[in-house]
Parts: C-alpha cells; structure tokens; sequence
C-alpha cells in the first residue's frame, strides 16, 4: 500500500519520524552557529550570507536526492550505479560550486569591498554544493541498503546533514581564512 492510500494518521506515523532529523539538524545548526558567535560578530557580513549558502546547499541536495531516487525506482541498488552517479554528480556539483560560488562571492566583494571575506564566502559555497550534492547521492543509497523508503527518509535526511555540514564548512573555512595573521 502507498503512501497515497493510507489514513492521515499511518501517513503521519509514517513521515514524522524522518522530520526529527530535521529538528535535530536545526538544533545542531544553532549550536553550531552559537559556537561561532564571538567570530560572527567580529565578522557580521557572514551572517549575512548564512541564508544564501543553506539555500544553495538544499538546492542542490536535493536535486541530487531527486536524480537518485529516480534512478533507484529504475532499478537495483550496486556498486557500479553509486560510483557512476558518484562520479556525475561529482562532476556537476563542482561546476555547480564554481558557479554559484563565484557568483555570491562577486556579489559579496562588490557589495561590502572585503576580498578576503568574499573569497571565503564563494570557496565555502564551492565546498558546500560539492558535500551536498554527494550526500543527495550517498544517502538516499544508504536508506535503501538498509531497507527503508527513501522517498520519504531522504529529503528530510539528507537536507538536515547538509545543513550541519554545509554551516560547519562555512565556518571552518571561513575562521581559517579569516584567522588573524
């Protein structure tokens, strides 16, 4: 029976286990944002941009996630279609970083005049599109292999993780590209 065809309670018994990851994702984004308090009101343009970089990240997570999940409804879960769609994905989701990365970081050196600051912004998106867009891949894989739906478990799995890696690597670099000399 599908997720169609059933009451709204076993739809919601069904769907609001995966929306925890959700909430514990958010949770850990704010400590994790929290921990660099003291660094973002030093460098408050990065606040600015925390919005942009999740966004992005998403995006292109869960178009992964959705070009997996087709490819998975096609056929049988192996080896050779995870390194094959690893490596596509690979591939397009660098470009997709260099893009956008250098895109916001344009915007961002045009708008506040701080090269380093932008630079720091565009090399984090770079790194944050390529982790999230590999996760759009890794995970929903993941899910099947362990014998859940990953129609359902995906999204909210995969959205939640990149989140948390995406703001940990916005940080990280930016910390160490930022870090007084």
């Amino acid at each position: 029976q599908n997720a169609r065809e059933r009451s709204p309670w076993i739809g919601f018994r069904y769907r609001f286990p995966w929306l925890l990851c959700n909430i514990v994702g958010g949770i850990w984004c704010a400590l994790l944002v929290g921990r660099y308090e003291a660094f973002l009101d030093s460098v408050i343009v990065l606040a600015l941009f925390i919005p942009v970089v999740l966004s992005l990240s998403e995006s292109v997570s869960i178009q992964s996630t959705t070009i997996t999940l087709q490819s998975l409804h096609h056929g049988r879960t192996s080896w050779g279609l995870l390194a094959r769609a690893l490596r596509r994905e690979f591939v397009i989701a660098g470009l997709l970083g260099l893009g956008c990365g250098w895109l916001v970081a344009t915007i961002a050196g045009l708008w506040k005049a701080e090269a380093t600051v932008a630079l720091a912004i565009g090399a984090s998106i770079a790194l944050a599109m390529l982790t999230a867009c590999l996760l759009g891949v890794v995970l929903p894989m993941g899910v099947r292999a362990m014998r859940g739906d990953p129609r359902i478990a995906a999204g909210p799995v995969v959205l939640a993780v990149a989140d948390v890696a995406t703001l940990a690597l916005y940080f990280s670099l930016a910390a160490w590209m930022l870090a007084p000399s």
